[in-house]
């Protein structure tokens, strides 16, 4: 059976960490709550969500791809960008997910009979920047990030200052796939976010990895997407699942800190750095 680990992160807010290292967050409010991200759609999210709310819940989906969206098929009142549907639609590929399931860290505690069916892009509600949704003391607002895709969306808790970032942006921002945007798209989208967010967020709840980034962290992306601009890069090449490309910033062995101390890094393809090449 495919479990899911869950933890605390104040009085109304759980962590939920799945077996691709994804994580989820439920925010409970005084009315209902909402439960951001669903992770890969391998055995029964609701059910662990079931366990800890009694609320009426709604979904908000950061992005389209498999490890943020599949399952999404237990629930309803689910929210994603309609700027996601292609990708979206791509990762309901059986075989990809499975391939995604393959190179797992915790894939021997994962079986393939354990994958649930896609969820139906036609019951999801549109979301987009500029959203707004009350919980009951606790409000959501959303926020957009372009960048790993182009519908990728943040949502910021504006009574707990916290910002639910997804893969928006992270230690390793990844801008490898074809719905990615370009590298100044990027950088130019954070700096608009940095500046929108600036005095409202304490701390940045992220996707994956350790799961906590301090505000630092868009400083810290900034400054390697205008070194990527300026071709002062280690170009670390960099090859996983057909994605091929180059790592900004030289990173220890099996970590995401990077050799020389900085923070913040970029894994990005060569023929997607300006705007104009996309």
């Amino acid at each position: 059976m495919v479990t899911f680990d869950v933890y605390k992160i104040n009085d109304h807010i759980s962590g939920i960490l799945g077996r691709f290292h994804e994580r989820m967050y439920l925010i409970k409010g005084e009315k209902r709550a909402a439960l951001i991200d669903t992770g890969c759609g391998f055995g029964s999210l609701k059910a662990v969500v079931d366990q800890v709310n009694d609320l009426p819940l709604i979904v908000l989906l950061t992005h389209g791809h498999q490890d943020h969206a599949m399952g999404a098929v237990e629930f309803k009142n689910v929210w994603l960008n309609p700027e996601e549907k292609e990708t979206f639609l791509r990762h309901c590929d059986a075989a990809y997910r499975l391939l995604g399931l393959a190179i797992s860290r915790d894939a021997k505690l994962v079986k393939p009979e354990d994958m649930l069916p896609p969820p139906d892009y036609g019951c999801f509600r549109p979301l987009r920047e500029g959203d707004v949704f009350d919980l009951g003391g606790v409000t959501l607002e959303a926020f957009a990030c372009p960048g790993h895709t182009r519908g990728n969306l943040v949502f910021l808790d504006r009574e707990d200052r916290i910002l639910f970032s997804g893969d928006g942006v992270s230690r390793a921002s990844f801008l490898l796939g074809r719905e990615a945007t370009s590298v100044e798209e990027f950088r130019d989208g954070l700096i608009r976010l940095r500046a929108l967010l600036a005095g409202r967020v304490d701390r940045i709840l992220e996707g994956h990895g350790s799961g906590e980034l301090p505000f630092a962290i868009f400083d810290g992306v900034i400054e390697v997407c205008n070194q990527v601009l300026a071709g002062d890069t280690d170009r670390i090449p960099y090859d996983l699942r057909g994605y091929r490309g180059f790592t900004a910033k030289a990173r220890m062995p099996h970590s995401l800190d990077r050799v020389d101390g900085g923070f913040g890094n970029l894994i990005y393809r060569e023929d997607r750095l300006w705007k104009s090449q996309t």
